[in-house]
């Protein structure tokens, strides 16, 4: 590897600034662009907080499933349509849905994209991730 003479100099200028030397970054801070807040209850007991990003191209399904623990789900690309007993909702790129214990659901991605989510899951120790339903 070359050292060119502005590294040197960029070096020699820094070592004599010592401790003063203040740096600067062109590219700005990280920013938050979406917070979103879910009460969630849990027994006493050991948990493992597992996280994935899950892709889903245009026109897929993830098939019915319950989980062993509570779900937290951000969509950051495409959309997703979440249906349960309730009813359905879709939530597009940026938005949150949580995934209650035991709860009967599906997922379709009607969009044109691929979605891409980032799926957090607390499940008790020895309890199913996922448990597909017929």
């Amino acid at each position: 590897m070359t050292v060119s003479r502005w590294h040197v100099a960029l070096f020699l200028l820094v070592a004599l600034a010592g401790t003063s030397a203040v740096l600067t970054y062109a590219a700005a801070p990280p920013r938050i662009v979406g917070t979103a807040k879910f009460p969630i209850t849990v027994k006493a007991g050991d948990y493992d907080l597992l996280a994935q990003v899950a892709e889903l191209p245009a026109g897929s399904m993830f098939p019915k499933h319950t989980h062993g623990g509570p779900v937290v789900v951000q969509v950051i690309t495409g959309q997703i349509t979440i249906v349960d007993a309730s009813g359905e909702k879709t939530v597009k790129a940026g938005g949150m849905f949580t995934e209650i214990p035991g709860v009967v659901h599906w997922a379709v991605n009607r969009g044109p994209v691929t979605t891409r989510l980032a799926v957090s899951y607390l499940i008790p120790k020895g309890a199913e991730v996922i448990t597909f339903v017929k």
